[in-house]
């Protein structure tokens, strides 16, 4: 009979190990850089900046993240790059996965807003180890795809 029991505790031990091992809170719910391809669509044509680094920054009381594009180039004559951040995105989480969405908001660069720029219909996701989304700055239908830094 005690052998059944030692099992049956051994047993219950297990699950609670496993259970640690597999939160429920997501992966990204740090501060975490991204490398991949933006692409602008600029004249109707797309131009694509590649090996760029975007980092998503969720707030710490979560629902909501920023995301920072760094050295970006807009258009090919675009003579400098800069860095764009885009706050104030919704976040929402379903299962594992981070849903971002912004209707409209006014983004920063260079120390202050580009209202002329203003980012509408983003739509995105943080799944796995990938970061995708989708934006429009100003007039220019603007996406990005890309995989967590593996060089930090």
């Amino acid at each position: 009979m005690k052998i059944k029991q030692l099992f049956a505790a051994l047993m219950v031990i297990s699950f609670v190990g496993c259970a640690k091992l597999m939160p429920d809170t997501p992966l990204d719910t740090e501060e975490s850089d991204y490398v991949g391809t933006v692409t602008v669509i600029y004249k109707d044509e797309p131009f694509d900046n590649e090996n760029i680094k975007v980092t998503f920054i969720p707030a710490a009381e979560g629902g909501t993240a920023s995301i920072k594009i760094h050295k970006i180039r807009f258009v090919p004559k675009m003579p400098v790059t800069i860095d764009v951040t885009v706050p104030g995105i919704t976040t929402i989480q379903e299962g594992r996965n981070t849903v971002l969405s912004c209707d409209r908001c006014i983004p920063l660069a260079m120390g202050g807003e580009y209202p002329k720029y203003t980012v509408t219909d983003l739509s995105g996701e943080v799944a796995g180890d990938e970061l995708s989304f989708s934006l429009n700055f100003g007039e220019y239908p603007t996406s990005f795809k890309g995989r967590l830094d593996s060089g930090k």
